[in-house]
Formats: structure tokens, sequence, C-alpha cells
């Protein structure tokens, strides 16, 4: 058996490392591909076979992406140059690239129609967790192929589940992250207020962190925002377009969700106020700016 792992970026590199040691165990033939010759290299010292050409993948019973966006993914899957048009009857392509649940389900459709299998399982949690193959894996397609990789998938995930059929695992991610968006827009709102009416940003913070309105969001941000550290890979504008994409589905399904749609606004507000490479936190500098204050510990003020 052999398995390729297409997208070698920061979340991609561990999982694939991870992925790999069943070659070393005898399970499977395992080939890295990427088209960055230097994401390559950490693989090659340890001896492991790599490429730069999708070309080399196609003999492969799964091949697994992580990828940066949508478009990518289309253009490797269904493009003029794409693997589908290449692949045999019952291989499988099993996609962890965050992409959206339309496009997870068109792209799935269209495997089907070519006899083979397609699971959407997009990811969650930090690059460490990548690394150290504790990740959450929220997996949609057939169930049956599903059974049949989650051993592969135990290897780069610590929860690994399976949501239903094709798109529900990026139906999953979508819920999450726009549940995760919804924290950050509100702490990102409120705290430059209550600074702006007397109260201590530090104190603020550590009731915000501890008490009922904590959240993920609050106790891993919060402090960033009070070192005033907004740099990350994963930015506001990211962050937006999985807003986005949970709106496609809202608009389809004409089903209103005014605690989104307001959340949406607030990230629109920072994106027009030219943080979109900044982490998604840093909507909270819209807020600041609006009322001239800054939510910082003493001496960052």
């Amino acid at each position: 058996m052999k398995v390729s792992y297409v997208g070698l970026g920061v979340m991609g590199a561990g999982m694939a490392l991870n992925l790999a040691k069943g070659e070393s165990e005898g399970l499977y033939e395992f080939l890295a591909c990427d088209a960055n010759e230097n994401a390559l290299e950490q693989f090659q010292e340890k001896g492991l076979k790599t490429t730069t050409n999708m070309e080399d993948t196609l003999d492969s019973d799964y091949i697994f992406l992580c990828l940066p966006n949508l478009d990518i993914v289309k253009a490797v899957v269904l493009g003029e140059d794409g693997i589908l048009k290449r692949l045999k009857t019952g291989q499988t392509i099993v996609d962890f690239s965050t992409i959206s649940y339309l496009g997870a389900t068109e792209i799935a459709a269209k495997c089907q129609e070519a006899g083979i299998e397609f699971l959407d399982c997009p990811i969650s949690g930090q690059q460490a967790k990548s690394m150290d193959g504790t990740l959450s894996i929220m997996c949609g397609g057939n169930e049956d192929v599903f059974n049949a990789i989650k051993p592969m998938l135990d290897r780069m995930g610590s929860q690994v589940l399976y949501m239903g059929e094709s798109g529900a695992g990026q139906l999953t991610k979508m819920i999450n992250n726009c549940a995760l968006n919804i924290c950050v827009a509100s702490f990102s709102e409120l705290m430059p207020v209550g600074v702006k009416l007397g109260l201590d940003p530090e104190k603020l913070g550590d009731v915000l962190m501890t008490a009922t309105g904590s959240s993920f969001a609050s106790k891993t941000l919060i402090p960033k925002v009070l070192e005033g550290q907004f740099e990350h890979g994963f930015s506001l504008g990211r962050a937006y377009k999985d807003m986005e994409s949970m709106y496609e589905v809202l608009v389809k399904s004409e089903i209103p969700l005014p605690t989104l749609n307001g959340s949406m606004q607030s990230y629109q507000l920072a994106l027009q106020g030219g943080h979109r490479d900044d982490y998604k936190h840093a909507m909270i500098k819209f807020y600041e700016e609006m009322l001239d204050v800054k939510v910082r510990k003493k001496g960052l003020e």
C-alpha cells in the first residue's frame, strides 16, 4: 500500500511526519510532496521519499492533502491538470484543508462520479499539536472509508470524529471557527469600553479569562492583547473567510443568525481599518482607535 501526503506547510509538515512513522513499521510506503523543495528537507533527513511533482502521487492508494485554500484544492483535484482525471476507481483522497462546506460537497460529488472516494477532514489545533499528533480531526464522507483510514488519522489526531456525509467535516469546522470568532469579537468590543470608562485593562482581562464570561478565545488571546502581540500565521482576513463560508450556507438555507451577522460586521470594520494581516484579536485595534484607548499592560499603553 502506498500513502502520499501533499502540502507540508505550518500544519501539514508535522502531520506528515507522524503519518510517515507507519512506513518504519512496515505498514505502507510513504511519499511526501510539496512544490517547495525546502519543505522536503526534514523528510529527506529522515530518509523518507520526497517529490515536488504531483505525478509521483498518482499511484497512491491514499492521497492526503493539506493545502491553503479552496481554489488550490480545486486546482489540484479538479483542474485541467488535476489528479482526478488520472486516478483509478478505488483510490481515496483525504483533504485536511480548511475549505467551504459547499466547496467540499462539490468536490466530493465530482470524485464520486469518477469512482474516487473523497473525505473532507479539516483539522483544529495549533502547530504544536500537529507535531505531537494531538489535533482534532472532523471527517465527512463514506463511513466505511473513514473506518479504514482511522488508524492513520489516529497518528495525527487525539480526537478523530466521523461527523457524517460529505461536507460534514467542513461544516463542523466552520461552526467551531464561527463560535471562536464570535467570542473574539465580544471581548474585542467590550474591553476598550471598560478601559475608556476607567477600568484597569489587566484586572479586566483577568476577570474575562476566569469568570463566567471566559472562553478559550479570552484565555488564549487576551494575554496577547495585553502584551501588544498581534502577529500570527492565521490572519484576521482568513478568519473572515471562514465566516463568509458559513454565511453562504445560511443564505442558501434561508437561516437567519443575528449574532453571527453582527460579528461579521465587527470583522468588516477591522478589515476596513487595515488589520487584515494581523491575527483575529487585532480587531480590538479598531475599537481602541475609535475610543482613543489602549488595552495594554502598564508600560505598553
